[in-house]
């Protein structure tokens, strides 16, 4: 279903209801094809761990191989970009333990299956799901406050530490989360950090940015670069060693300008980060980026997963929470699969060659297996023993 992007469960048994495809997935995968009803049944029963630890064992595959190791910041850290998302929302309560918002002006409550998502991240889109915490009140007791998005970090950071002790990790997170507690975590568990500092975020840093600033106490350093379509400017400011509360922080300031070629209108957009790497003007634009790939996980992870084929906004199990998160755990791994299918080089060469889209690859290859019977069994074994070196 989320393989070849059928969007529900309902079209997934629709489209197994053609015999070839059903012999076709049979003959290639040695599994026959389920009708989903009982697949939803089972995932009300199957303990959630049981995907994630498979979602993390395909990590662990891929570290291996090293592909990777080019992605990484400064050819040591892993990029891991952790931030929270809603799926489905309802006016009822789906299950028990579901968070909730109520709205004072009119007095209506919205219930909403809320995760917190850990993805790695690479330079060319990568956005590759290593753990899933949710957030979720007791059911079984009173509570005087939800569950939120930063206690589930707090679990997350637990479950990322005894499940990877030696990762070598750097942690992107968006501006819900320059505190001190944050710091403390990363720190204790040997992580470096970059997180996106917003102008009324750390009043006491803000302070002392802004006598740096009337004092001339920062460095700076421009990058230049250029892309068909634009010209670009980094402008680059920093300051070293801020105290804060026992952590000694490292500001990093981008403006980006970008003039294009043709019209010579003139843009620009500014970010500001916090982080316990030492800045120097050899990394500067390397880290500066780096921050910014943290917008990975919502563009290339959560935007692309609700609005594309996916459908992960989508109800497919409404009452039961143990299968909306195991749905959730299948979408992302069918999702990993199909990053390391589509954006190797063959792939993206012939999908831009042929100025084809990803949806329209998908369909081909669904009609495909719709289609023809594959005959040759002794073919296909061959296909499948043969190894096959990717390149990204």
């Amino acid at each position: 279903m989320f393989l070849f992007n059928k969007k529900t469960r309902n079209n997934a048994d629709n489209t197994s209801k053609n015999e070839d495809y059903l012999d076709n997935i049979q003959r290639v995968f040695n599994v026959r094809v389920p009708v989903m009803d009982t697949v939803d049944l089972f995932l009300r029963k199957l303990d959630s761990a049981e995907l994630e630890n498979i979602k993390q064992d395909m990590f662990r595959e891929i570290v291996k191989s090293k592909v990777l190791q080019k992605f990484k910041f400064a050819n040591k850290y892993f990029m891991l970009a952790i931030d929270g998302t809603g799926l489905q929302s309802y006016d009822y309560e789906p299950y028990p333990g579901c968070p909730f918002k109520t709205y004072k002006k009119t007095g209506k409550t919205i219930w909403t299956a809320y995760v917190l998502e850990a993805k790695i991240i690479g330079s060319n889109g990568f956005s590759l799901s290593l753990l899933s915490e949710w957030v979720e009140n007791p059911e079984d007791e009173e509570f005087v406050k939800q569950d939120c998005e930063f206690e589930a970090f707090k679990r997350l950071s637990k479950r990322l530490k005894k499940n990877f002790p030696r990762l070598p990790l750097m942690i992107l997170l968006d501006g819900l989360y320059p505190k001190e507690p944050i710091f403390k975590i990363c720190r204790d568990n040997n992580w470096r950090y970059v997180i996106t500092l917003k102008d009324k975020s750390l009043k006491t840093v803000q302070e002392e940015i802004a006598d740096n600033l009337l004092f001339n106490n920062y460095q700076t350093q421009e990058f230049f670069f250029a892309n068909k379509t634009f010209m670009i400017k980094n402008e680059y400011k920093f300051f070293e060693s801020i105290e804060y509360k026992g952590h000694g922080l490292n500001i990093l300031e981008t403006v980006v300008t970008k003039e294009h070629r043709k019209n010579k209108k003139i843009e620009s957009v500014r970010f500001v980060h916090v982080t316990d790497i030492e800045i120097n003007k050899t990394n500067i634009h390397e880290l500066s980026e780096s921050g910014r790939f943290r917008w990975k996980i919502e563009n290339e992870g959560f935007n692309n997963q609700k609005n594309s084929d996916y459908n992960m906004n989508h109800k497919f199990s409404r009452t039961n929470f143990q299968a909306t998160k195991n749905y959730y755990s299948l979408l992302q791994i069918a999702d990993i699969i199909n990053q390391f299918t589509y954006k190797e080089s063959f792939m993206t060469n012939f999908i831009d060659r042929y100025d084809l889209t990803l949806k329209s690859v998908i369909n081909k290859i669904v009609s495909y297996f719709e289609g023809y019977l594959f005959e040759d069994v002794e073919l296909i074994q061959e296909i499948k023993d043969k190894k096959v070196q990717l390149r990204y």
